[in-house]
């Protein structure tokens, strides 16, 4: 293919705006100008701005869309959490014994008497030290999919420079960030014990191919830190079971073996449960026990519990925080199990769990009652037509309406959805009773509010770019309307404890399409979100009492080429 010059971008991507659906873009949205540009282009060897993949600079656009082994980063604050207790000199990577309690097995080349980075089962340690040392108010928030790159993109578009990262080793969040001076920030490794497992969702078992590939973190291939270029050039390592066979051959000559990339079920669930395990897990061993998530050792002491989410409300990560099944796909009976209704999971074994208190999120209006038998092959024997995501019978059980626990609030045509919320958080409220919000478009998400604010999302690896009816946007509330909803029915009792889950979960739907006008909008939604709860606990509580920790469950393969040409004026 020949080799071009990409630095005629608006030419270039205003020239095919006719022949590439939602490619247009004004001067003032340069992000959707890029995206678009590059979409157009993906398939030339190029210079470009960034790229997706281990293809390196000058080439494709992208060679990969899903995820990686690469470290990601965590952000703290308040004095209830200390990060410094699980990296560094804390790091279980420094111990061999702890390795292979982890992976159940020493993984090669992952024992590093050097490692800065933790592991990210070791954040559930984190929040329940944070638990024993008085914190009273427990957030995590998981921006699902993103790694350093992608959040030094998004600060290098709001903040104009493109040194905002590289010069500090986090970006400049404003001092309404500062967590009265508790502020930290490291990175975790998010790889699995296992790449895949073999399971069956109506007996709740799991085994695993002789051949899986299985877990463990080279820091020579991957790097020490976040930031820093690794020691050596083997790019394919990343991409773990994704590899070519050229990539598995480089890095073996190289000394080195593949490791697996994680799912975000295995990651978040090892944040909810401490425990590594195989990918597509949710809260079930490698061995194949169910585990119990920190959320419920909560709820029995006496803790509200509640999780919100920007894409389906029993997606891979909110699911982690409360539920059990041998399979993420399993979405109707990860439903029962956050909604306190009779599951799988329980009929298998799993201890009965009352539910969670407030669920918020979005699968409203998806329907595979055209394709029942799909929706069976994938959710078991028991799966009903419908809604994938909640069986409607299950959706009328929990409805106060009809006895049951939950005030429900639906997207209702022709009304604002923020309203519609907020007006059932105050019943929840008024009534003593629990909060669940069902939102959504026929993407799945909530609209990309991308890069410049507006809802006009550039084109992704199809071509095409989503488009939203004025009512996706009015009858949906945003992710920090969400949160706003769930802080008021979870803080509604003074002095009781409450733990929430926030996640921008678009980011890694983004991502998937390599598209970072969405992924740098999702971001933006998310870090609006987190300005919620810090406004609340600074209203309502104190960073003595408050524990907030930000992350992600893993990596994708954003690269960033010229970071320059994501500054605003400097195209």
């Amino acid at each position: 293919m020949p080799r071009v010059s990409i630095r005629r971008r608006a030419a270039v991507v205003l020239g095919l705006a006719a022949i590439i659906p939602g490619s247009a873009a004004p001067a003032d949205d340069p992000i959707k100008v890029l995206q678009a540009e590059a979409i157009a282009t993906k398939d030339t060897r190029a210079d470009r701005p960034y790229h997706f993949g281990s293809q390196g600079p000058g080439d494709v656009f992208s060679n990969h869309a899903s995820h990686t082994n690469r470290l990601v980063p965590v952000i703290t604050l308040g004095r209830p959490v200390d990060l410094a207790s699980i990296t560094g000199e804390n790091s279980l990577y420094r111990d061999a014994e702890r390795l292979e309690l982890t992976y159940g097995r020493l993984p090669a080349n992952t024992l590093n008497p050097q490692a800065e980075y933790g592991d990210q089962s070791d954040l559930y340690r984190l929040q329940k030290r944070a638990v024993e040392r008085g914190a009273k108010h427990l957030f995590v928030v998981l921006f699902d999919g993103m790694d350093w790159p992608t959040l030094e993109a998004a600060a290098i578009v709001k903040s104009g420079d493109e040194g905002v990262c590289r010069a500090f080793r986090v970006p400049d969040l404003g001092p309404e960030f500062s967590g009265d001076g508790t502020l930290a920030v490291g990175s975790v490794v998010t790889s699995p014990t296992h790449a895949e497992g073999i399971t069956d969702v109506d007996r709740q078992t799991v085994s695993f191919p002789p051949d899986v590939l299985q877990g463990g973190y080279d820091p020579r291939f991957a790097g020490q830190n976040p930031w820093d270029a690794p020691e050596l050039d083997a790019p394919g390592y990343l991409r773990g079971q994704s590899a070519t066979p050229a990539e598995r051959e480089r890095v073996r000559q190289l000394g080195g073996e593949l490791h697996a990339y994680t799912d975000s079920a295995a990651s978040a669930a090892e944040i909810a449960s401490g425990v590594k395990s195989y990918n597509d897990s949710i809260n079930v061993g490698p061995d194949g026990s169910f585990l119990t998530p920190l959320f419920h050792d909560l709820q029995r002491q006496g803790w509200k519990v509640g999780t919100v989410s920007s894409v389906p409300f029993n997606h891979a990560s909110p699911a982690a925080m409360y539920a059990r099944n041998v399979h993420r796909d399993d979405y109707q009976d990860l439903a029962r199990d956050m909604l306190g209704l009779r599951s799988i999971a329980v009929d298998r074994g799993a201890p009965e769990v009352p539910g969670l208190d407030v669920v918020i999120g979005t699968g409203f209006g998806d329907s595979q009652a055209a394709d029942a038998e799909r929706l069976r092959r994938a959710q078991g024997a028991n799966a009903v037509s419908g809604n994938r995501y909640l069986a409607d019978a299950d959706l009328q059980a929990i409805d106060s309406r009809n006895g049951g626990s939950y005030v429900v609030a639906l997207r209702t045509e022709g009304r604002n959805g923020d309203e519609v919320l907020a007006e059932a958080a105050r019943q929840a409220v008024d009534q003593g009773l629990r909060l669940f919000g069902f939102f959504g478009t026929s993407f799945g998400h909530l609209p990309f509010q991308t890069a410049d604010g507006a809802y006009d999302p550039a084109p992704g690896l199809s071509g095409r770019a989503e488009e939203y009816s004025a009512a996706d946007i009015a009858e949906n509330p945003t992710l920090a309307e969400m949160t706003e909803a769930a802080l008021a029915v979870l803080g509604a009792e003074p002095g009781r404890p409450f733990a929430l889950f926030l996640e921008a979960g678009d980011v890694d739907w983004a991502l998937h399409d390599n598209n970072l006008d969405n992924a740098i909008g999702a971001v933006f939604s998310g870090e609006a979100a987190i300005r919620t709860l810090i406004s609340w606990v600074e209203a309502n509580s104190s960073w003595d009492e408050s524990a907030l920790i930000i992350t992600a469950d893993h990596g994708h393969y954003l690269v960033l080429d010229d970071p320059s040409a994501l500054v605003p004026g400097d195209r």
